[in-house]
Formats: structure tokens, sequence, C-alpha cells
């Protein structure tokens, strides 16, 4: 029985919500070191609100901020997502004040988007279960008013289920960032590599000028605060969470700033914050690597139409994928496949088994010189500049850039590279480590590289001394968050325990591993906490 289910209707998208995963990674044992599960060290309460906002040296929030509490109503069409998604009659929304700047909460504020789908069970109701989906980028409260992000029956019945848009996305005071004109082709020169971090820099300065004070206040500290204020206005005292992927970075920063308010925490497909840019970089590479290596080989063992052998899939794919930028294929609508563009497409399906035939068709299309397939698969995506979907309509006027939420976000989070040279140096290392990946992974630095506001946020191992252990899941070959960003997260949050999911995928949880749900579902609902380390078979 599945925990987190999203419709098929929502397109995948990098590091977002929890998918199924079917065909041959479906779990459907378990196995663990034996030990009786033990409960959890702490349980949720009642109530509760902050007199001040978390961290050294920083001044009170208002009361109208800290005793606000939500006023409830009807969702609206805006809430459903994307046109033609339809609203789940159940569900309610509303809006949390947050301060733009915790150091100055007296200043201008902004509000959040948030929606509910109540407990089902009223008179066993736990409180709150708050979700986030990942990104960053992704807004969740339509994932909950338009029924994509669905739980359990137990889950369900004892939790409201609770998601918000973050700061700057979705509903809540959303990025309005203008396109840039950098090129879709990696940056193999100097000239190449200092033109497109001009390109870059130049877009990064109209987001500041069209967002204002909200660009330097979207990092993932801030929003661990306004998840805070959410906790108090729902009258919790301590926050029950489920982050995914890039949810998990802000779960970890919440449990450190907040260790007395966390409640039952699941973080799937650990981030690890004591990664730069260049090492989360390097992750992602080898990741992917693994990754496409796991869905050659199960294409090779079912008469696959790109090689008879693992080895000759990944051979036939890279020569075809870096032969794009010297060769660029025309697609629908005036479209073009790139190296970028393909590797995107590759990459997306990656995170779900149940998209590998997709993946696999659109490949062999391409190779056909039919590449509208897989420029459809890399759209799927959080889409970058340039990438449309095939049969869209022209686009006559300036259009948002979609990527720049999530840059907005990463840019500040985690210091990297900040000179074209350095970054050309990358993609020439990172090229001859990942000939299919790398150079397309390296060229993703450029915006942060070139962002107009130096990272607020620092490479090093949270840690939140006080606070209840958390529940980690992972599956062992993950194309975005490595198995070995779980090992290294549990050491730092003393006393946590790892749910181990065997296979490929993204969002181990809620995904048909019958294993991996009993155990974290048992945290969720009876506070029983899992042994230190449990492996889920196939």
């Amino acid at each position: 029985m599945t925990c987190i289910r999203t419709r098929s209707r929502r397109a995948s998208r990098t590091a977002v919500t929890a998918m199924a995963v079917a065909g041959a990674l479906v779990a459907g044992g378990c196995s663990s070191d034996g030990t009786p599960g033990r409960s959890e060290p702490r349980s949720a309460g009642p109530s509760g609100a902050p007199a001040r906002a978390a961290g050294s040296g920083l001044p009170p929030l208002p009361a109208h901020l800290a005793r606000q509490r939500l006023d409830w109503g009807d969702c609206t069409a805006q809430d459903a997502g994307p046109a033609g998604f339809t609203l789940r009659p159940d569900a309610d929304c509303t809006w949390l004040a947050v301060p733009v700047d915790y150091a100055a909460p007296a200043g201008s504020t902004l509000r959040i988007r948030v929606a509910r789908v109540r407990a089902r069970d009223a008179e066993r109701r736990l409180g709150a279960l708050v979700f986030n989906p990942g990104g960053p980028g992704e807004p969740g409260a339509a994932l909950v008013a338009d029924g994509a992000f669905e739980a359990t029956p137990d889950v369900a019945a004892r939790y409201d289920l609770v998601a918000f848009d973050p700061r700057g996305i979705g509903r809540s005071a959303p990025l309005h960032c203008p396109e840039g004109n950098g090129s879709d082709l990696i940056p193999r020169t100097a000239q190449q590599a200092d033109a497109e971090f001009r390109a870059a820099a130049a877009q990064g300065q109209d987001c500041r000028r069209v967002t204002g004070a909200l660009l330097g206040h979207m990092d993932s500290v801030s929003v661990a605060r306004d998840m805070d204020l959410l906790r108090a206005a729902l009258d919790e005292q301590r926050l029950n969470y489920l982050g995914v992927s890039y949810g998990t970075f802000i779960g970890q920063h919440y449990a450190r700033l907040f260790p007395d308010h966390v409640g039952r925490f699941v973080l799937d497909s650990v981030v690890d914050p004591a990664a730069d840019q260049t090492a989360v970089a390097r992750g992602d590479m080898k990741a992917l690597d693994a990754s496409f290596a796991s869905y050659a080989r199960t294409c090779a063992a079912n008469a696959c139409p790109l090689g008879r052998t693992a080895d000759e899939i990944i051979a036939r794919t890279t020569q075809f994928v870096r032969a794009l930028d010297a060769a660029p294929l025309p697609g629908p609508d005036g479209s073009r496949l790139t190296t970028g563009i393909a590797a995107q497409g590759i990459r997306g399906p990656l995170y779900q088994a149940e998209k590998w035939p997709d993946l696999t068709l659109a490949l062999a299309d391409a190779m056909a010189g039919r590449p509208g397939a897989l420029i459809g698969l890399a759209a799927e995506q959080i889409p970058a500049a340039g990438v449309r979907r095939p049969g869209a309509p022209p686009v006559d006027v300036p259009a948002d850039d979609p990527t720049m939420p999530r840059n907005a976000v990463d840019c500040l989070d985690r210091p990297g590279p900040r000179s074209a040279s350095q970054l050309l140096s990358y993609v020439g290392e990172f090229d001859k480590a990942s000939p299919l990946f790398g150079a397309t992974v390296a060229a993703a630095m450029f915006h942060c590289a070139a962002w107009p506001i130096a990272p607020t946020g620092r490479a090093e191992p949270v840690t939140a001394p006080g606070a209840p252990a958390v529940v980690l899941v992972s599956f062992t070959v993950d194309p975005a968050t490595p198995l070995d960003n779980a090992k290294a997260v549990q050491k730092n949050l003393g006393g946590s325990v790892l749910v181990v999911r065997e296979g490929t995928g993204h969002a181990a949880y809620g995904g048909g591993s019958e294993c991996t749900d009993r155990a974290v579902d048992g945290f969720l609902v009876d506070g029983r906490l899992p042994p230190v380390r449990v492996d889920c078979a196939p």
C-alpha cells in the first residue's frame, strides 16, 4: 500500500514528488538488523507560537506575525496548478504572512500560500503533516489542493495533509524573471564561456531589478523559519514533516534552528548540506551515470532497440548526445535537440522506472532523426530556457524563465565557482569523468557563478542537538541524491535511522515498496522508530 501517490496527469519534474516505481524495481521484501522498533523519543503536542525568530541576534517577531491564526477558505482555480487540473472537493486554502527579511521582521512581508486536506478521522487526529515536494522551485500547495499528493488511508485518517508554496514560488509572491539570451550549447572555449557568463550575469541583474529585496531572501534558512511560523499558525507544538529531495535540506535546517519543535520528521532522498555547488555537481554526475547504467541493463534485458548490451547502449547514447551540439537536430515548431536538452530529456525519466520505456522510445526516435519525444521529456522537467514543448503555441511576448526561482534558492544556499575560467575548467574535467552527463552538469553552474547576490549559506554538516531522531529514506541508486548523502546525514543527525530501498529511483517512500512504506508509516502513525538500518529488498 503506497503512502504518496501522484496522478499521472502531473508531469515529472526534477527532484519533486515521490512517484510510483513499477516493473522490476517494485520492492516486495524487507530485511533489517532484527532488532525491535524503538519508540520515538518525543511525541507531538498541541499549540505553541514563536516569540522570536530563531538564530543568533535576530530581533523578535511582531505579534501580528508570531500569533497569527490561519483563516481557511475555499481554494480557487489557481490553486489547482497547471491549466486543466481540478481541485479536490475537500481541500482548503489560506495565506500565511511572513517577513521578507527575518533580520528586519517589522519591515516588508509577503504571503505564503498554504493548502490543506483535513484528517478523515477527526477523533483520532494526530495533527498536521507538512509536506515539501522538493525542487527547489516546486510549489507544494497545488499538490495537496489538486490531489497529486495523496496519502495512505492510515496517514490520511490521522493527519491533516498540509503543503505550502515556498517564498518566491507558485502563488507565494512568485518571481517573474525574464528569460535570458544564453546559448543552449555547452561552452567549450574561453570565448563561449565568457559569453555564457555575461549572459547569465545580465539575466541575474534583470531578475534582481524585477524582484527587488525578495531575491536576497530566497534562501532555505528563511524557508525553514517560514515553516516554524506555519507550525505556530497551525497551533502545533511540534512540526510533523515529510520532505522529499530538496525538502530534506529545508528539514535539516529546521531541525538545527528549532530542535524543540521537531516532531515526526521523514526525510526522503536526502540532500547533504556539507557539499558546495561543485561537490553537488560531482555527486549528480556520478549518480546520473549509475542510474543510466541501471536503465541500460534493464533495457538490454528486454530486447532494447538501442543495443544488445548495457555497454553498447551507453556507448551509442553517449556518442549520439555528444554529437548534437555540433549538429543539433531540428524538432517540431522551431525547437532543436542539443547536447544539453538531450541530457535533460534523459535525466528526467531516470527518476522513475515506470518512465524508462518512454525514454527508450524517445531515444530510438531521436537517433532515427525524430527528436520531438526527447525534447518533450526535457520540457517536462523544470524547463530550461529554449526548451519548448512540441506543439506549444508561438510566444510573441517576453516570457518568464521558470528556472530562475530554483537558481534564486540554489545560488544563495551554497558557495561555488565565481568565474568563467574556473567553470570552463570544470566543463573539461566533468566531460572526461562522465562523457554522457558531465559537461551538461558543469555548465549548469554558470547561473550561480554569475548570480548578482553572493551566497549566504555555507557548505557544512548540519547538526541538531536536542532534536529527536528522524527517519531518513533512500534508494540504493538515486539519479539526484545518492545513498551516500543519507549515510552522511545520518551521522550528523544523531540517533536518526535509515530506510534503504534497493533499486533505482528518486523518492523511495510511497512508490510501491511495502517494506519501505511499512517502516515509515509505523513511525508517522504509531510513533515507532525503525531500527537504525532497514534494508528493503526488491
